[in-house]
């Protein structure tokens, strides 16, 4: 059967570099340790749909673990096949998994299957909980929180260079007439905005590659004229 925590912890080497990352590990774990209560939702996940008939047979990962190991994965930006490598490999990310000094790591399929079980509602929960921490803490307020626009769904159209060259030239000009309108400034300009946007739509829609390289030539040619 699944586990919260190891019930028996094996032989760990703690933490001990002076490395600026393994001081940020550190500082988590300990964040980890007081919250033992971010792990319950991670164990429902993972034990979620599944039917126990004896306590025999491997445990596979605990919920702190997987925790832990899909924490180094953020932290790092690694794939499966690297946090797979790197966990085994590096001393410090060991102890941070809680591995044993004479245990094996992490297969890949193992990390890949345990890490996505974890839901999206439990991740809210989790950061909940930390945001909760770091009031109480007095390190953040919570107040302002800040995210990658790409990760959400947007109204933003598929970044092409045709689009964000027609883009460039749409708000070039923009900024350019409102100077001109708002402080009178006497500039030597062409709204280029009609050309470059059929350019950008011949682009889009050109059949022929001779058809739109010719048409990208014209629209980067609008575009050095607009800057």
């Amino acid at each position: 059967m699944r586990e919260k925590h190891q019930k028996q912890m094996p032989i760990i080497k703690p933490i001990s570099s002076d490395h600026p990352q393994a001081k940020e590990l550190a500082a988590i774990e300990s964040i980890i340790n007081e919250k033992k209560n971010i792990s319950d939702d991670i164990l429902n996940d993972l034990n979620k749909g599944k039917v126990f008939k004896s306590n025999k047979g491997a445990n596979g990962m605990s919920a702190e673990q997987v925790l832990r190991a899909a924490i180094v994965m953020s932290l790092f930006g690694y794939t499966y096949k690297d946090l797979a490598f790197h966990i085994s490999d590096s001393e410090t990310l060991r102890s941070f998994c809680l591995i044993g000094i004479c245990d094996k790591g992490f297969k890949k399929s193992a990390l890949n299957s345990n890490i996505k079980k974890i839901s999206d509602e439990t991740w809210e929960k989790i950061l909940r909980e930390l945001v909760g921490y770091a009031k109480e803490e007095d390190i953040e307020k919570g107040r302002e929180v800040r995210m990658d626009c790409t990760v959400v769904e947007s109204n933003i159209h598929k970044p092409t260079d045709a689009t964000l060259l027609w883009d460039c030239v749409r708000v070039l000009t923009r900024l350019i007439l409102f100077a001109i309108a708002t402080f009178g400034i006497k500039i030597n300009f062409t709204d280029h905005q009609r050309r470059a946007k059929r350019r950008m739509t011949g682009i889009e829609y050109a059949k022929k590659e001779k058809d739109r390289n010719s048409k990208y030539k014209d629209l980067i040619k609008v575009y050095s004229q607009s800057s």
